[in-house]
């Protein structure tokens, strides 16, 4: 029988996903932006920069959150993992 997987790592991959699509729409808006010339080309320069570094933040998590739920797995049953 499979494990459910973590709350926390649960979590994780949520934040994840929602602070990539974000990022996307962000850069999308910064292209649309560049193609008009307008001046909120700046503005969407910063969001999406803010937001690469959050999504690669939120990606060590999320790895750091799945590697938690593999030891866990892993150790034996009547031992507590330290």
């Amino acid at each position: 029988m499979a494990r459910r997987v973590s709350d926390r790592s649960r979590v994780a991959r949520t934040r994840l996903l929602v602070s990539l699509a974000l990022t996307l729409t962000a850069l999308l808006y910064t292209v649309v932006c560049q193609l008009a010339h307008t001046m909120y080309t700046v503005l969407g320069l910063t969001v999406t920069g803010v937001g690469i570094f959050a999504s690669t933040w939120f990606v060590l998590d999320a790895c750091i959150c799945w590697q938690d739920d593999l030891q866990r797995r892993r150790a034996p049953s009547g031992r507590a993992v330290r």
